[in-house]
């Protein structure tokens, strides 16, 4: 009777342990931009094809960014785009070459070239749909 009392101890633990895990991996994979690492490489490889490009742009501790992060990466997940480029402007200079002004930004390209934007946090369905890059 003893080792059961012990045991359960044990697999509460482990349960509970489990439980704080999987939270916390929900909570990163929802309301953590996912940055592309070497974005600027994967842009110039895209230039050259027809493909679909989304440039995703944020910034650390934007409020704004913040508010529309799960929407984000929601989206991409359900998105037809052939890329996602997801950068922090902090870390990058591209922001300049894009001429992005404020953020969360979104910007499709098809074949190098820019077919939608949108700026803002405040058009949650303008920003999907920018997003999405639906292919006619």
């Amino acid at each position: 009777m003893m080792k059961v009392k012990q045991y359960s101890k044990t697999i509460v633990v482990l349960l509970a342990s489990l439980a704080i895990a999987a939270g916390g991996y929900w909570t990163w994979q929802n309301y953590t931009y996912h940055d592309t690492k070497q974005p600027q490489q994967i842009l110039q490889q895209q230039q050259t094809t027809q493909d679909d490009v989304v440039l995703i742009f944020h910034k650390t501790g934007c409020p704004d960014c913040q508010q529309v992060v799960r929407q984000v990466n929601q989206t991409i997940k359900q998105g037809q785009a052939d890329h996602y480029v997801i950068v922090d402007t902090k870390d990058s200079k591209l922001y300049q070459k894009y001429n992005v002004i404020e953020v969360p930004t979104a910007i499709h390209l098809r074949g190098g070239q820019e077919v939608a934007r949108y700026s803002e946090a405040n058009n949650p369905q303008r920003l999907t749909q920018v997003i999405k890059a639906t292919k006619e």
